[in-house]
């Protein structure tokens, strides 16, 4: 079953398969107010024992929801309320005063009970409350430091120091290596190839009989006729 909330009802709507066109069909077997939750006769006469059993079961969880919320909401503005009590304590001493003075009496002693087995005794309470107050001050006075990252050697992790404490690796990439060079060899030196002269010629022929002998021509110094050049 299903339950749809209206803002002063709660629809109960059964939903059924409908083989024709394949799909669940949706049909309001009644209405129940929410000011005064119950199931009405109109209910009790469409619905089975299983369906009446599950309603109860809704009805009954839906009450317990609200009165934590109220309660809760109770506790939140609690400490408001006490505030605005003492300022009329301040400024009222009839008998009207006196009579909320002697409820609110009982109830506080009721409180004070019920936060002492919660464990909020008087002097933890104030310490926690103190501890609390201390930490927002710190926040709010601790500048925000940028985390600073902290190199190190290649194939190393690079480890970020922050405020925290915390620490957060992360890997460096090695350097990349730069390509080696290959020396070019020495290229042999071409031998010196021997000029040829006389005295090459003659150990060629000393050492080869075959090989015809060159003619060696002898040239006769030129010698300048200093005579005729005088007489002339």
């Amino acid at each position: 079953m299903q339950f749809r909330e209206r803002r002063r009802v709660i629809q109960v709507i059964r939903t059924t398969y409908d083989p024709e066109v394949k799909r669940g069909r949706s049909e309001v077997l009644g209405k129940i107010d929410k000011a005064a939750p119950a199931v009405t006769d109109k209910l009790n006469k469409a619905c089975t024992p299983e369906e009446l059993a599950e309603i109860a079961s809704y009805l009954a969880n839906r009450q317990n929801l609200l009165r934590n919320e109220a309660v809760r909401a109770g506790a939140e503005t609690l400490p408001a309320q006490m505030r605005a009590a003492a300022e009329y304590f301040r400024t009222h001493r009839d008998e009207e005063a006196k009579d909320f003075a002697v409820d609110i009496r009982a109830a506080w002693d009721e409180l004070k009970s019920a936060l002492r087995k919660a464990g909020f005794a008087k002097g933890k309470a104030l310490k926690k409350a103190a501890q609390k107050s201390a930490e927002k001050a710190a926040v709010a006075e601790t500048p925000a430091v940028e985390s600073v990252p902290v190199e190190e050697p290649a194939a190393k992790a690079v480890v970020e120091k922050t405020v925290t404490g915390k620490a957060t690796a992360a890997k460096k990439a090695a350097p990349a290596k730069k390509p080696a060079t290959t020396k070019k060899a020495p290229t042999a030196r071409k031998a010196a190839v021997p000029k040829r002269t006389e005295t090459a010629a003659v150990a060629l022929m000393a050492s080869n009989p075959e090989v015809a002998p060159e003619p060696v021509v002898t040239v006769p110094p030129v010698v300048a006729d200093v005579k005729s050049d005088a007489a002339q």
